[in-house]
């Protein structure tokens, strides 16, 4: 995280400890407010130096604020940690550690006082070196544009006359831009940095077919650095209209405007950032009803919504056989021969380069001075990384790299998050929102949509501008049309690690050993048991864990689970994500800050776990898998933080009463929990009020292939007897199994379920009343898997009001009549597996059949 994300973060987390942790703040809130003032002032010098930190002596003050940040923040997290520790122990144990707790207050109010010295000692510096604001100001535009003038040059080094894979996507823009439509047009092609949008503007610019329907045309270089006048400018001199510098912005708009009238032309804008820009200059094209067309390049989508006329034309990525092609074109000069020894491993290295056209021609330049033979390849193909982020090819880099600097403060971190997965992992989108939302990424806005925006939605907001942004692709989308699963290309990623590493963000490590580790997040892409041997420094700061590999196997006595529980008391996120955890009761409890947790667990250790997952009083969500467990305690539904409830338990022995749940008024996810008379108690009881998605297991108890004898509390429940409508905020309900008829004719009243049920989903269930379902009017997607529908569906006017889309897998049905007016909204009908017979006509136009 850059430093002023750190120090903005900081000071929101310490402003809202004071507010949540008061009793466990007594004797240092006065401290933690005066660290708080003196944070505000850094916080200030920091936003006023944005952007202005090429100069190394800049680099170094940065650096120091951000160090000290971090460790403000160990030290008052660190104390709240200890007291609550001591607020736990018996009464004994107070006596026996009060000399402790003196000594641990004394040392906290001094380690305060030294930060605090730190900072001044900083903020001198910055007076003593001469980079107070003014110094920022005076020549650093004059240095950003000799920055963009050498970028500018980079990209036209690695600009290709006739890169492959171009033909279709140009015919596509031409057809666009020549369509009959005599109104000015603007098109657009989109895509991320590298991945030929100007290569192709230029093809298309330069295109036989447009010189002649286009006799005035004109091109303009706009960059991230954009200056109206340059732009200006430089449209005149592709018109062949010289015009002085001195003249002014409008004066030079006029100028072009007064060129362009009653003339048919073509303006190309390359390399948008902004809206602003359209702003500024669109009062200079005239629309003369002639034909004119405007044609930008951007890798920012919102950017052609706002100008564009025209879909906007995504940029896809080169095929493989596309890549190798372009590859071959740069290494062998144009000749088709290449020696069979060479053409696998040649095709692994242009794989590296997922089709992204900047890093397969710089990859191919350096190929291309080298030695043709088998041995100089393999060298090659075990370094590609590494030509292309670091020797002397930073140009890809530096291209790549402009995306991020333009993001805004609130994006940065979120993007940098990516550096946590393993390369060409498809990341589920809900888990990273979730993610985001336990790190403090996300802020709720101070004025405005508060009550109506939650942390998420916010969340889903950040994910849909970096797709936005051509930074994140999304490799999957839910039916409902919003982000399922997303991926980032391979040298993005690389772009990740690097800012990590240099900020301290984020570590990436193949191996299980902590000991060398020097930031507060770590990602552990491993294939080996914990090597966890950690010092007394890396003890303090590590705050997020990550495992990916190989399942591990973690039980009390383990190296690596005793390691863990000394060295994570900070931690706020642990993604264990194939651990299989065995712990005590006490194994979590001085974890206070954990905001994310998610784990597996067997069956004989559940109960402990669950125990121990009961005193995390921040916890705010839990991904925790299990077979079965004995009960689930109580003090698991006082967790008022806790937003998302995930658990995959598939029984429970013993549901124990709650008479007693706290109005959990943050929980927005509760899936998937059994079924029983107790789940179905608390549900009516409003003690959620703003669930969102309710998943809901309905198995009866069998284990090792016997029925279980059910307990007098722990009974499985007729879904009947659920009442919903109370739970406004419920839009998504998915229900597994069929002890009793969830949706019977008889028993099935559409006021006991909430009005604002957007999608169902129901697995293995016996039989189905359509009609039930088809009187819930906001009922946009519903999914049945395995099971039958009875004697048929016999859909009349007015059912499915709103429903748009059905899909069917493995479903019996005997006999389908569909009249008119039912289902007016259906727009997808998908039918895979089991038997739909007679499917109507009126619907066989919509449906996809597997």
């Amino acid at each position: 995280m850059a430093a002023d994300g750190v120090v903005s973060f900081l000071i929101q987390n310490l402003s809202q400890l004071l507010v949540d942790e008061a009793n466990l703040l007594s004797g240092v809130e006065g401290k933690v407010k005066s660290l708080i003032s003196e944070l505000k002032f850094i916080d200030i010098f920091l936003k006023s130096s944005e952007g202005k930190r090429s100069n190394n002596i800049v680099k170094e003050v940065v650096n120091q604020i951000r160090d000290v940040a971090y460790e403000a923040e160990d030290v008052v997290d660190s104390y709240v940690a200890n007291v609550s520790l001591h607020r736990s122990r018996t009464m004994l144990g107070k006596m026996f550690h009060c000399v402790g707790q003196a000594m641990m207050l004394h040392d906290v109010d001094a380690e305060i006082e030294k930060i605090k010295r730190s900072i001044c000692e900083i903020y001198s510096n910055r007076d003593k070196y001469g980079i107070g604001e003014g110094e920022f100001q005076r020549g650093g535009e004059a240095t950003t544009a000799a920055a963009a003038e050498v970028l500018r040059k980079r990209r036209r080094d690695v600009e290709e006359e006739d890169v492959v894979g171009l033909v279709h996507e140009s015919d596509a823009v031409i057809k666009q831009l020549v369509k009959s439509d005599s109104r000015l047009q603007t098109a657009s092609i989109i895509g991320m940095g590298g991945l030929g949008k100007t290569t192709l503007a230029r093809k298309i610019y330069n295109s036989k077919k447009l010189k002649e329907m286009y006799p005035f045309r004109a091109w303009g270089y706009v960059s991230n650095e954009y200056r109206a006048k340059e732009l200006l400018l430089s449209l005149l001199r592709c018109l062949s209209t010289s015009k002085s510098s001195d003249e002014s912005e409008e004066e030079l708009k006029e100028h072009l405007r007064e060129c362009l009238n009653g003339r048919k032309y073509l303006i190309v804008l390359d390399d948008i950032w902004k809206t602003e820009v359209w702003d500024d200059v669109k009062g200079a094209f005239p629309d003369d009803n002639n034909g004119s067309r405007i044609l930008i390049t951007s890798r920012i989508g919102e950017v052609a919504a706002y100008m564009g006329t025209m879909p906007p034309h995504y940029l896809p990525f080169l095929t493989q056989e596309q890549s190798w092609e372009l590859f071959s074109k740069k290494v062998f000069r144009g000749e088709d021969y290449c020696p069979p020894d060479l053409k696998d491993i040649g095709m692994s290295i242009v794989e590296s380069c997922s089709g992204l056209p900047l890093a397969i021609v710089v990859l191919a330049g350096h190929v291309s001075k080298k030695d043709k033979s088998l041995r100089e390849w393999s060298r090659i193909k075990d370094h590609v990384n590494y030509l292309l982020v670091h020797e002397n090819n930073t140009k890809v880099m530096d291209i790549l790299k402009l995306s991020y600097d333009s993001l805004p403060q609130k994006l940065k971190s979120c993007f940098l998050y990516f550096a946590v997965y393993p390369e060409d992992y498809e990341i589920p989108a809900r888990n990273l929102i979730q993610l985001w939302v336990a790190e403090g990424f996300i802020q709720i806005p101070e004025t405005g949509t508060s009550d109506t925006l939650s942390l998420e939605d916010i969340a889903e907001y950040n994910l849909e501008e970096l797709v936005d942004r051509s930074l994140v692709q999304v490799a999957s989308k839910r039916s409902s049309g919003g982000v399922k699963t997303c991926r980032i290309h391979d040298l993005l990623r690389d772009l990740c690690i690097s800012e990590s590493q240099a900020t301290k963000f984020i570590e990436i490590h193949k191996e299980l050993d902590i000991s060398k580790c020097n930031s507060r997040k770590m990602s552990f892409h491993h294939s080996t048991q914990f090597s966890f041997t950690p010092n007394k420094n890396n003890q303090l700061h590590m705050h997020s864990l990550f495992l990916f590999g190989e399942e591990l196997s973690w039980d009390d006595e383990s190296k690596g689970c005793k390691q863990f529980r000394k060295s994570f008391k900070l931690a706020r996120v642990l993604h264990l994500n194939k651990v299989l955890l065995d712990l005590p009761p006490s194994g979590l409890k001085l974890m206070i800050h954990l905001r994310y947790l998610k784990i597996k667990t067997d069956s004989r250790s559940a109960e402990n776990i669950l125990t121990s997952i009961s005193n995390l009083r921040n916890l705010e969500t839990l991904h925790l898998s299990c077979d079965w467990v004995f009960s689930i305690p109580i003090k698991i539904w006082k967790l008022k933080r806790l937003r998302h409830f995930n658990v995959r338990i598939k029984e429970i022995l013993n549901m124990s009463r709650v008479t007693n749940c706290e109005r959990m008024s943050n929980l927005q996810t509760l899936c998937e929990v059994p079924l029983y008379s107790e789940t179905i108690s608390m549900l009516n009881n409003d003690n959620f009020p703003n669930l969102k998605k309710l998943g809901l297991w309905c198995y009866p108890y069998f284990k090792d292939g016997l029925q279980h004898k059910q307990s007098s509390t722990g009974r499985a429940a007729n879904l009947s007897l659920l009442s919903m409508h109370h739970l406004s905020k419920l839009c998504t309900l998915k229900i597994r199994g069929d002890i009793f008829h969830p949706f019977c004719a008889n028993g099935f009243n559409p006021t006991s379920f909430s009005s604002n049920l957007e999608k169902i989903t129901m697995v293995d269930f016996k039989e189905l009343d359509f009609k039930a379902l088809g009187k819930l009017p906001n009922l946009r997607i519903l999914k049945l898997r395995r099971g039958s529908t009875g004697d048929g569906l016999h859909c009349v006017a007015g059912e499915f009001p709103a429903l748009q889309m059905l899909q069917m897998k493995e479903v019996q049905v005997e006999r389908w009549i569909q009249e008119e007016g039912a289902m007016p909204c259906l727009s997808r009908l998908i039918i895979k597996g089991g038997s739909v017979e007679d499917l109507p006509l009126q619907l066989r136009s919509l449906a996809s059949i597997k």
